[in-house]
């Protein structure tokens, strides 16, 4: 039987998680809620959901057995807990939280209620990384020793915002890299299976009304992984790179370049001459990619782990200690020390 999943945020994270779930075999669409009535008109008209309500709490009344949160994290901390108090199981998009203390009550709420609290981090949901997670794994590049990640968003640049701008209204921080980097935080720790140690990060502004146009921050992972996250609002990118002693993975927009130390035979492509660049282009890999977007997607994979019948790629344990390095990030951005990570 689908497990009834519900929506809060009608914005275009809710809009998102909605198009995943259609079509799914583990969850069903049931129920969505939003405060903002423009919002909610969108979903309905966009989605064809006759239940849309204005409140949370009529929401986890419709009988749902998780809920899916999205739109600005400035409630989320209360949102859960009111959902834990209901018995409903919590699926926040990222980033989860401002900071690693709500992250923990929240999983402290889920865990008391005997509940699951997930964590939706989109490329976690991609084949394609889940195949090179198994690489890696698999001792194919070698000892990681270097992770790049680059993440920008330009909106504000290009349609400067007014003092009343909603895109300044709903923030949950001025730091960007938690804005816009907190899905490569969750991705380099799942991909690399390190641990944070340390970081550093400077910051930079003058362009836009904000009092961060863009960060970077450099992370020591056990082992001595050095790992570089760049966000920024004067661009618009997204691109991880992961180098081994024997090889690297690049992904950029729809390009992907791989070398590595030996033959892998993968569910959605193959790497058969060891020691030579592969360069690949994500449409080329569609029929594959499709083939196995139903055993990686999120929304139904944490369906199944509700039902014990699967494993969720970011628990909430796991998020807390990801928020820990972002706290540290913002840490290191107001005192430019090296700050240790919690």
């Amino acid at each position: 039987m689908k497990l009834r999943a519900g929506v809060f945020g009608c914005g275009a994270d809710g809009l998102w998680s909605a198009a995943q779930i259609l079509g799914q075999d583990d969850c069903e669409l049931a129920a969505a809620g939003d405060e903002d009535s423009a919002a909610r008109e969108r979903f309905a008209a966009e989605t064809g959901l006759a239940l849309v309500t204005d409140s949370l709490d009529e929401l986890l009344a419709t009988g749902i057995d998780f809920v899916v949160l999205g739109g600005p994290g400035l409630q989320r901390r209360s949102q859960v807990e009111l959902a834990a108090e209901q018995g409903v199981h919590c699926l926040l998009h990222a980033p989860m939280a401002t900071d690693a203390e709500d992250a923990a009550a929240m999983n402290a709420a889920c865990e008391a209620a005997e509940l699951q609290l997930g964590v939706l981090v989109r490329p976690q949901g991609d084949p394609v990384f889940e195949q090179l997670r198994q690489m890696i794994v698999a001792d194919w590049l070698g000892g990681i020793v270097h992770v790049q990640c680059l993440a920008g968003d330009d909106d504000l640049l290009r349609r400067p915002p007014t003092d009343d701008d909603p895109r300044l209204q709903t923030r949950i921080t001025d730091n960007p890299l938690l804005e816009l980097a907190s899905h490569h935080v969750h991705l380099t720790t799942w991909l690399t299976g390190r641990a944070p140690i340390s970081v550093t990060a400077q910051m930079s502004r003058g362009f836009l009304p904000l009092p961060t146009d863009s960060a970077v921050a450099t992370a020591t992972l056990r082992g001595n992984v050095l790992c570089t996250f760049a966000a920024s609002h004067l661009l618009r990118a997204e691109q991880i790179a992961i180098h081994g002693t024997d090889g690297f993975v690049r992904l950029a927009s729809d390009r992907i370049s791989l070398c590595g130390r030996n033959e892998f035979r993968g569910h959605v492509f193959d790497y058969v001459e060891p020691g030579t660049e592969l360069m690949l282009l994500r449409r080329d890999l569609t029929e594959a990619i499709t083939r196995e977007t139903a055993a990686a997607e999120l929304h139904g994979r944490f369906a199944r782990a509700i039902d014990d019948r699967d494993d969720f790629p970011c628990t909430g344990e796991q998020a807390i200690l990801d928020l820990r390095l972002l706290d540290a990030m913002a840490r290191a951005i107001s005192t430019g020390a090296t700050e240790k990570v919690g």
